[in-house]
């Protein structure tokens, strides 16, 4: 009976804030008193207050969770509002890979597949507004996926940065052996087919080749 007078009492409560919208806190009078009409034999022995029949519940109340301070100490395992709440201020994907990892663990620990379904949707969708996601966090499920998906993008970004560097290297050492024209034919034959095993035969054939063509013709046949 807790349960069902408190759902009436939003109700009732929702309709009278929608029409008086004019009024700020505090302008209002009681809104709403329940009554339950008991005709039983028995004393009434059931609960009265929707608190009652939680032991450590009070769900009549909320809790604020602001931002966490950069400077803060990380929050404990057991404050899931904080830690989520913690990645909206992150705006590096190291960082950002460490708090998943944590938040995936708790996760875990619950073992609450619709739990799991509702924070993956509500992480995704905070990764997406930074523009950290990607097509396979789009389509990640749980946690875990999330985590694995962002570990494996951050791979991806670094191995791009590093291929990059090798690039810009190879760039230089080519416009010294053979000249800034052949140097700007091979970036473009690299662009074409990119990846860690390209550049490194680009690299064996510089050392290799005598004449600007016969370099050119090695990259291309490999």
């Amino acid at each position: 009976m807790a349960l069902r007078t408190t759902v009436y009492t939003g109700l009732a409560v929702q309709e009278l804030l929608r029409d008086e919208k004019d009024l700020g806190r505090g302008d209002r009078d009681l809104a709403v008193a329940c009554l339950v009409l008991h005709h039983g034999d028995r004393p009434w022995n059931a609960p009265t207050r929707l608190r009652d029949l939680f032991r450590d519940s009070a769900p009549d109340t909320y809790r604020v969770v602001s931002p966490r301070p950069l400077e803060a100490p990380p929050p404990t395992p057991l404050d899931l509002p904080q830690m989520v709440l913690a990645m909206v201020g992150l705006s590096t994907a190291p960082r950002m890979r460490d708090e998943l990892a944590a938040v995936r663990q708790v996760v875990d620990q619950c073992e609450d597949e619709d739990f799991d379904r509702f924070l993956t949707r509500a992480v995704t969708a905070m990764l997406r507004s930074k523009g950290m996601s990607s097509e396979q966090l789009e389509e990640a499920m749980t946690m875990g996926t999330v985590a694995t998906a962002f570990q494996r993008s951050l791979d991806e970004i670094r191995q791009e940065g590093r291929e990059q560097g090798q690039v810009s290297v190879l760039r230089q050492l080519t416009a010294r052996k053979f000249g800034p024209a052949v140097a700007e034919e091979l970036v473009r034959m690299l662009k074409r087919t990119p990846g860690p095993e390209p550049i490194a035969r680009a690299t064996a054939a510089l050392f290799d080749s005598d004449a600007a063509d016969e370099f050119l013709n090695r990259v291309r046949q490999a």
